[in-house]
């Protein structure tokens, strides 16, 4: 939708404004006292500008989306990529699993990690995602997004487990899934405008529900090739970890459109050359995201909470 923004005739002010916006002002007649109308003039001003930004910061990344798109097709023609498969359980030892990389579990680890799996989708489902579903109620200017991949599968926590394990040996499989922090995973979407003080407000209400940060919250809004904000909380009750990540319809467009880049820049088979370019594609990305106000400057919580 289009919006246009006013000009100063259409702003209500003192003298002509007291008849063209009679019904916004009490009358001092009715024993009512005079009002601001020049504060009046300012609110109407600063929310009629910041729908205006709003909207261009929209076109802005609307307009940039299909050359993206194409930039990554060409990529996907240039360089041939084997489609992924999912992990099979190895055939000649009953019970184990192996993946991709050389990722494997034995059969008593892997039976760990099975059970392991169905308590952290018994928490995501029963504890974390009502609350999530709460804390969304409170504010219908942004939105929860992605709930149909908040719960990650189980072979990618396999992979995740049995690639830890080949690292810190001493590690029980249990000890090493508890530590995964987007088992469980959320994403709130923010209009551009209202995002840092939509951040603000979440991060209270987080806490207020039982939630606690487990580390400070990650903000790479400065960042070339990811625009962002990630957290890690920890259910006080249960002990569950979930990642909640916050972001702009835009910078999660940005993501969404970028992850397969990601994925592949990950992969210890993909080449230096390809790998190069992949940066730079997700640094065309990044490059047009518009950065909401106030977005690099957020800290590890409201700067209220911390002055106590």
């Amino acid at each position: 939708m289009r919006i246009d923004r006013p000009t100063e005739d259409d702003t209500p002010r003192a003298g002509a404004a007291d008849r063209a916006a009679g019904a916004a002002f009490p009358s001092a007649a009715a024993g009512n006292a005079a009002p601001d109308r020049v504060a009046f003039a300012a609110e109407y001003r600063a929310t009629v500008d910041a729908a205006h930004r709003e909207h261009r910061a929209a076109r802005e990344w609307d307009e940039a989306v299909p050359a993206l798109r194409e930039a990554w097709e060409a990529h996907e023609k240039k360089w041939i990529y084997p489609e992924r498969t999912e992990p099979t359980v190895q055939a000649d030892i009953p019970g184990a699993w192996r993946g991709d990389g050389g990722r494997y579990l034995a059969p008593d680890a892997n039976a760990e990690v099975t059970r392991g799996c169905a308590r952290i989708r018994e928490l995501g489902e029963t504890v974390i995602t009502p609350t999530m579903r709460r804390i969304e109620a409170e504010d219908p200017a942004r939105h929860l997004a992605g709930l149909d991949h908040r719960l990650k599968g189980e072979n990618r926590l396999k992979e995740k487990v049995a690639e830890r394990l080949q690292l810190r040996p001493e590690l029980s499989p249990s000890q090493v899934l508890s530590a995964v922090p987007d088992a469980v995973r959320f994403t709130f979407v923010y209009p551009h405008e209202r995002y840092a003080d939509g951040v603000g407000a979440d991060v209270r209400r987080l806490r207020a529900e039982g939630f606690e940060l487990t580390e400070p919250l990650k903000n790479t809004w400065a960042n070339e090739q990811y625009k962002g904000l990630n957290s890690r909380w920890r259910d006080s009750d249960s002990g569950q970890v979930f990642e909640l990540q916050f972001h702009t319809r835009a910078s999660f467009e940005a993501k969404q459109l970028t992850h397969p880049a990601y994925e592949r820049i990950r992969n210890p088979e993909t080449s230096d050359d390809e790998r190069a370019e992949l940066e730079d594609f997700q640094r065309q990305a990044g490059e047009k995201i518009p950065i909401p106000p106030g977005a690099t400057e957020i800290e590890d919580c409201p700067r209220e909470e911390r002055d106590g």
